[in-house]
């Protein structure tokens, strides 16, 4: 009997170990099949929260990829990036993206059987800005069947984009509809974006479609008047309006993810690119001195200033020091450094965009213990060093973006062309007043920042989404689904990206799990991929 009895707890001991391996990899890890119960104003905040900080993160301030490949930063030594290597392989950013969908369905779900219709509308806003990211960065996903565990679907089919983006966009129609009606009153204390202030959860949704909409305007029937429609509702106009909170000091789990302490190693790598300070020098704009660190020794071809130091304070009144170097050919270091140095006589400068392991090539920069000590390119400023200040937020979807956004649609005659120049001003104003940077009276008199009125339509989007790039500052998502629709501005082949050697990426590659795992539906869904799973199959969105 204690034999049979052992033979039977063998048997279920191998038929579960069995089972187990059937599971999906991601599903153990990411234990997306406990859902946990909450009441609705703490999941609000949770939820609030987990949504804004992983958008932020996969953006550029923790998953730096995306920031480097639209250039607001390069890595002066962990420079794959710089030549887009890190999209041929395969990126797990799936799982922390449906990690956080998974928390927004159930509580969907919950608030549903309660009739909370408020807090429904505020949930379904999350589900469709974080299945947007995840389609945007991957193509066709398992939107139907995925993260459905619980109902015994552990091998989910992948939905094509196509079918995708219009559950989306009625999702976010129907969340305007939901708070419209619902009578549930949002909790001020736990409503950490809005402090129950309904309108602005409208504007929130409405904004989010106009965002979509434009996105896939070019493939999807019926947009232009879609696009019309949701224009003539309740958007973002102000800085109030703006879907970000604010990152807090204490628990480096809600520290801005690029604050390290004494300007660390991972600080130290990653450098303003030169596109992007080029940009900010040629508009004669003062976020440069908001998010760009002074040059520790900047070149000097006057001998006279050479060992002089420059003492300045930023606009945050963080203060920095400035020795310049004289370029003295007659030292063998400084000469063979020479044919390097593209900036000098100046206090700021990026590195160039796509430059691969080659540090002197840095604007000659020659004088280093280590690579990182890159003292002839600028570092961010000590702002984007700190863990908490009000300027550093953990953004979703700003004002800003949505003036840039209706400034296109007017341009493309989506709506009436009259007010394309109101707009893109009003963009303009929105971004640098988030940064603390009032407009200057002259800003709009420089022929870089100035609305070209009578100019061709293509001159008029190119200014409009070279402003919008400077107004997505670290929210690499949107910045890079953006360039990746519009390419614009023109940066794709600037400093080393010339040849055109390194290609721009147009996706994420799947998941290796997804291979392993889910090896069916990932095989039909890479077979209608034009190129396969790659970096450069082109997902419905840009067919």
């Amino acid at each position: 009997m204690k034999k049979q009895i052992s033979i039977l707890l063998i048997i279920l001991f191998v038929l579960t170990a069995c089972e187990k391996q059937l599971l999906r990899q991601d599903e153990l890890l990411q234990k997306r099949d406990a859902v946990e119960s909450a009441t609705p104003n703490l999941l609000l905040s949770s939820i609030i929260q987990q949504s804004a900080f992983a958008y932020q993160a996969e953006g550029g301030v923790s998953n730096r990829t995306l920031s480097v490949t639209v250039q607001y930063m390069q890595g002066n030594r962990s420079s794959e990036d710089n030549i887009h290597k890190s999209f041929t392989r395969p990126k797990s950013d799936l799982y922390g993206i449906t990690g956080t969908i998974k928390l927004v369905q159930a509580s969907i779900d919950d608030v549903h059987k309660l009739g909370l219709k408020s807090y429904e509308g505020i949930f379904l806003i999350f589900k469709s800005l974080l299945w947007s990211t995840a389609t945007d960065l991957y193509g066709d996903i398992y939107y139907t069947e995925g993260l459905r565990g619980q109902d015994g679907i552990l091998f989910p089919k992948f939905d094509e984009q196509k079918d995708i983006y219009p559950v989306l966009i009625q999702n976010l129609k129907d969340a305007t509809q939901l708070l419209t009606v619902g009578t549930d009153a949002i909790d001020k204390t736990y409503d950490i974006l809005y402090a129950g202030d309904k309108a602005k959860w409208i504007k929130f949704a409405n904004s989010l479609r106009l965002r979509l909409l434009m996105r896939a305007s070019k493939n999807l029937p019926g947009a232009a008047a879609e696009i019309a429609a949701v224009t003539a509702l309740p958007l973002m106009n102000a800085v109030a309006d703006n879907a970000s909170i604010p990152y807090l000091a204490g628990d480096r789990t809600y520290n801005w993810p690029m604050s390290y302490d004494a300007y660390s190693d991972n600080f130290m790598i990653y450098r303003p690119s030169k596109t992007l300070v080029d940009t900010l020098k040629s508009l004669n704009d003062e976020r440069l001195k908001v998010w760009v660190a002074p040059i520790e020794k900047p070149w000097t071809n006057v001998s006279t200033q050479n060992g002089v130091t420059v003492n300045t304070t930023d606009p945050n009144n963080f203060s920095y020091g400035s020795t310049w170097e004289y370029i003295d050919r007659s030292k063998a270091g400084i000469k063979a450094a020479s044919k390097f140095i593209v900036d000098s006589l100046t206090l700021y400068a990026g590195y160039t965009a796509g430059m691969y392991e080659n540090v002197l090539a840095a604007n000659g920069s020659y004088d280093f213990p280590t690579t990182i000590f890159n003292y002839k390119v600028s570092k961010f400023s000590k702002l984007i060093n700190e863990k908490s200040n009000p300027l550093l937020k953990a953004c979703m979807l700003q004002s800003d973006e949505v003036q840039f956004l209706l400034a296109e649609a007017a341009v493309k005659g989506y709506i009436s062309a009259t007010n394309a120049e109101t707009y893109y001003k009003n963009g303009v104003t929105l971004a640098l007043t988030r940064w603390g940077v009032p407009l200057p009276a002259a800003y709009f008199n420089n022929n870089k920042a100035k609305f070209p009125a009578t100019g061709t339509d293509n001159q008029k989007l190119a200014k409009i989404a070279l402003q919008k790039w400077l107004g997505l500052f670290m929210m690499g998502v949107e910045a890079y689904s953006d360039f990746r629709r519009t390419r614009l501005p023109a940066i794709e082949l600037n400093g080393e990206l010339i040849n055109g050697l390194h290609q721009f990426p147009l996706r994420f590659r799947y998941p290796e799990t997804e291979m392993s795992n889910n090896a069916t539906n990932y095989q039909i869904a890479i077979g209608k991929l034009d190129k396969g799973d790659t970096e450069f199959s082109k997902m419905w969105l840009l067919q």
